[in-house]
């Protein structure tokens, strides 16, 4: 299953805001099923990296910490039509990607 993932950003000043939205779960296996008594498997996502005209900008490490359907915002050297790539990978080996054109 691929992760969704959608991506803005603006440019002032050699400075891009990007946010990114992602449709994901992010169930950190504590939760338990009401109805069969056993908990939710994990499912969250672990590695987000942004990168600006393929060099790495950003790259973070989350876990079953962050809320379902997490919403990121950075700012990171850009100038305007340069390449914003992001992509996400889950424990469970899922991975979304998302590209952005800057404007």
């Amino acid at each position: 299953m691929s992760i969704k993932i959608r991506v803005r950003g603006k440019v002032r000043g050699g400075v891009a805001e990007i946010k990114a939205l992602m449709k994901h779960p992010m169930e950190s296996g504590r939760r338990i099923n009401k109805k069969t008594g056993k908990p939710y498997p994990p499912k969250f996502i672990q590695n987000v990296e942004v990168a600006v005209n393929g060099t790495k900008a950003v790259d973070a490490q989350w876990s079953g910490a962050v809320s379902a359907n997490p919403y990121m915002a950075v700012k990171v050297k850009a100038n305007k039509g340069d390449e914003v790539v992001i992509n996400v990978v889950d424990n469970t080996g899922d991975k979304g990607s998302a590209k952005l054109k800057l404007k």
